[in-house]
């Protein structure tokens, strides 16, 4: 592979507006002291990830094409589709390369990135200059070659990813029989990334794979907290698991609850996004005992327990809008397809992205729980006063559900990108772009947990309906199509009663 020097010049790292007038940048954050100096409003830096990945996709492509020959078939991408960084040397086939840059481009988080990336338990470390251990390279090759495949229609990307996947679950297995390899990081970041290949698959084999990781992170046991890089791939585990449960019925696994109390005596149990997982082990288990009460508790105290998770997740909204606040925006005549009624919100980056609409679907689930256990509540004989505070009390929740709805839908422009980050904003593509790399990975639960809502209307249901058949079809996401499904029956009129409670393959 070529000298970096040989593809890019050397990238300035200061604020847009430095840039502009050509002045010295202190890079102070969150905002450059030049522009608070001049009451500018900062245009905030460039992404950090793009000044350690390149964007040389097309450099890749073509030296690729010069080495292979013109009686080679040849793999390309289409002109309008997003490109990837250079990727970190020691890759071997050109198609390694293509794959490795689609995955880092598109799924992990960059600082300041804005409509592609969310993942992050790739730590820092993992740069272009590092090595990479072979297993990780394989699957991250086969994300990025089936994430790739399925959204610029190439079958030939499609059979390359199905090799690199087995390749990597080979070597996998091979790790995972090692009692010294089966402990390593990388051996977890190449299951949990493997587990975004399952996406084209169904929820069983996904779910599958999700029991099979946090079981390796129990295996990995108290010591793995001794790294940096256990915490963000042990949230990553955690927030899968949290979905496994709660489509399927069942509390959140006990040995793992166990692990997170440990990794909280190692880490600031204040950030946000730790404050999220440890609430939604609870959700999970909120939704699973008001699902499987048989009358054992009272729904007084269930209606307890779900009123103290709502005043938390409200809490941490309140962190959300301080630390990382989205703005409310309006596109007249924007494709409707996209910009549901209009509206679109920008938000920082897509990280920022997941992190509020994670908040948002465990309110949507409290909310819906709440909702239930009032009904049951009413349904009994009550003094004039305790009824009108409970039919009070289900109206409040019926507004929370409507408002999380329009906020989780209102971040599909942006996840989809269409629209940029708020330092980009006033620029938007006018028309529609494929979907990119991670959006149906990223905005699927989301969407699903929303189009189950029991106050969601039919007709925004129609275009939530609409969305995840896109990503079936589109983003090659088959799971997308086997969740639609539930939200298609909620729509035909079942489980119109509480249908976040009770949809899904373990229907009460």
């Amino acid at each position: 592979m070529a000298p970096r020097s040989e593809f890019q010049a050397r990238v300035s790292r200061s604020c847009g507006n430095c840039r502009a007038v050509k002045r010295r940048c202190d890079r102070q954050l969150p905002h450059c002291g030049q522009c608070i100096r001049t009451h500018d409003q900062c245009s905030g830096y460039r992404d950090e990830w793009d000044l350690v990945f390149r964007n040389q996709t097309d450099d890749t492509i073509k030296r690729t094409m010069e080495r292979r020959g013109p009686k080679e078939d040849q793999t390309a991408l289409p002109p309008n589709c997003k490109s990837s960084p250079l990727p970190p040397p020691g890759l071997g086939s050109s198609h390694d390369e293509l794959g490795v840059n689609y995955f880092l481009y598109n799924f992990i988080t960059g600082i300041q990135s804005s409509s592609r990336g969310y993942l992050n338990y790739i730590p820092a470390g993992y740069t272009a200059d590092s090595h990479y251990p072979p297993m990780l390279v394989a699957s991250m090759a086969a994300i990025g070659l089936v994430a790739l495949a399925n959204t610029t229609r190439q079958p030939q990307l499609a059979k390359h990813a199905r090799a690199k996947y087995s390749e990597a679950i080979n070597q996998v297995n091979a790790a995972l029989a090692s009692p010294t390899e089966s402990v390593k990081d990388s051996t977890l970041m190449s299951v949990i990334s493997l587990g975004l290949f399952e996406y084209v698959s169904d929820f069983t084999s996904w779910a599958r794979h999700v029991r099979g990781a946090a079981a390796l992170v129990v295996a990995r046991g108290k010591s793995q907290f001794s790294t940096s890089a256990a915490f963000p791939m042990f949230n990553q585990v955690r927030a899968d698991m949290v979905a496994v449960c709660m489509y399927s019925g069942q509390p959140f696994p006990e040995d793992l609850y166990e692990l997170q109390e440990e990794a909280s005596r190692h880490m600031d149990t204040t950030s946000t996004f730790w404050r999220l997982g440890a609430v939604a082990t609870k959700c999970t288990n909120l939704l699973w005992g008001v699902r499987n009460n048989r009358r054992e508790f009272p729904w007084s105290s269930l209606l307890e327990q779900a009123t103290v998770l709502q005043n938390e997740l409200q809490y941490i909204f309140g962190i959300l809008s301080m630390e990382s606040g989205y703005t409310a925006s309006r596109k007249p005549g924007g494709d409707p397809a996209i910009f549901h009624n209009e509206r679109f919100d920008v938000y920082r980056n897509s990280w920022a992205i997941r992190v509020w609409n994670n908040t948002r679907i465990l309110q949507i689930i409290v909310c819906d729980s709440i909702r239930y256990i009032v009904i049951q509540i009413l349904a009994t004989d009550l003094v004039p006063v305790i009824r009108t505070h409970m039919e009070l009390s289900l109206l409040d929740t019926q507004e929370i559900l409507s408002k999380l709805s329009k906020d989780i839908i209102a971040t599909v422009p942006q996840a989809l990108g269409v629209i940029y980050s708020a330092s980009e904003r006033g620029h938007t593509i006018d028309v529609p772009s494929d979907i990119n790399g991670s959006a149906g990975y990223m905005m699927t639960w989301s969407l699903y947990t929303t189009g189950k809502s029991s106050v969601m209307e039919s007709e925004t249901r129609q275009w939530i309906i609409q969305r995840l058949q896109d990503f079936g079809h589109n983003a090659g996401i088959t799971m997308a199509l086997e969740l639609v499904e539930d939200i298609i029956t909620i729509d035909q009129g079942a489980d119109r009663e509480s249908p976040i409670l009770v949809s899904g393959p373990f229907k009460r």
